[in-house]
């Protein structure tokens, strides 16, 4: 899906693609252009949902090797 500005947007700018077919605003009527803005919200919130997942998930994997490392360690150094 690509990401437009809703309030810019001009009738010859495409402001979604949906199955690999893409839409300008002038093919749209009022409905189906606040559905693709919709969309776009969405789209934004789901990237920045995956972003915060993939840093949670290295964040995660990382606290999991410090504590392998530290069950590693010998029993004098603890």
């Amino acid at each position: 899906m690509e990401k437009k500005d809703n309030n810019n947007m001009n009738e010859d700018s495409i402001i979604i693609t949906l199955d690999d077919k893409q839409f300008r605003a002038s093919e749209l009527n009022d409905d189906q252009k606040v559905l693709a803005a919709e969309l776009h919200g969405i789209a934004d919130e789901m990237r920045q949902l995956e972003a915060r997942f993939n840093k949670l998930n290295r964040d995660k994997n990382y606290r999991i090797l410090d504590f392998q490392n530290s069950l590693e360690q010998p029993e004098e150094e603890k």
